[in-house]
């Protein structure tokens, strides 16, 4: 796999199942090394987890995927750690 689209890859169907365990898909994925780097400064312990999302294509030899890092992260949500600072009715200037 060229280093085109960095942080994805491809997997196939297998057409030649040599043994009942072979895998049914093969493939690659090419991640740079930036995104390998964030990925390890980010994560702490010894298991790094890394989410893919994938799009069945077809192509001369039949059907295939492409695969990409998923990066998307959900934004923290705020917490309520402290009640709102209550304001004396008299200060309110409405």
């Amino acid at each position: 796999m060229t280093n085109t689209y960095p942080n994805s890859g491809r997997l196939n169907y297998s057409k030649n199942k040599f043994k009942q365990d072979s895998p049914d898909p093969y493939g690659e994925i090419n991640i740079d090394r930036d995104m390998l780097n964030k990925l390890l400064v980010e994560t702490e312990g010894d298991s790094i987890q890394i989410r893919l999302s994938g799009w069945e294509k077809q192509g001369n030899y039949g059907p295939w995927f492409s695969i990409k890092i998923n990066t998307w992260k959900k934004e923290p949500t705020l917490t309520m750690s402290e009640p709102a600072p209550q304001i004396p009715d008299g200060d309110v200037p409405f």
